[in-house]
């Protein structure tokens, strides 16, 4: 049903509708009003996140060294799961700074 009354729809605008006509100027006069790009990330960023991710590797490598296999503890579950978490959120963050300082 509504495809039916979607199609009567487009047609009475379609009847309706006034020509604009032909006007060069219409796109830089819109173009014009746009605001300007933002940069949305730069190579400082980039820089950042990459530190903050060695310095979770070497938490990961010195958390890792120091552990005891043989009793892992409740503190040492959620000591993991902190640092994946925060290490998975820099991961996230530095490639998307990447992304965007390349303008992809």
């Amino acid at each position: 049903m509504n495809d039916i009354e979607d199609k009567k729809l487009a047609q009475v605008l379609k009847q309706g509708a006034h020509d604009p006509g032909e006007n060069p100027w219409f796109t830089r006069r819109v173009l014009n009003k746009l605001p300007e790009k933002q940069s949305r990330g730069s190579w400082a960023t980039t820089v950042v996140y990459a530190i903050a991710l060695v310095a979770c590797v070497i938490c990961w490598l010195v958390m890792l060294r120091g552990q005891d296999w043989a009793a892992i503890t409740v503190r040492d579950l959620l000591y993991n799961v902190m640092m994946a978490t925060v290490t998975l959120t820099v991961l996230w963050q530095t490639i998307v700074s990447l992304l965007h300082a390349a303008d992809v």
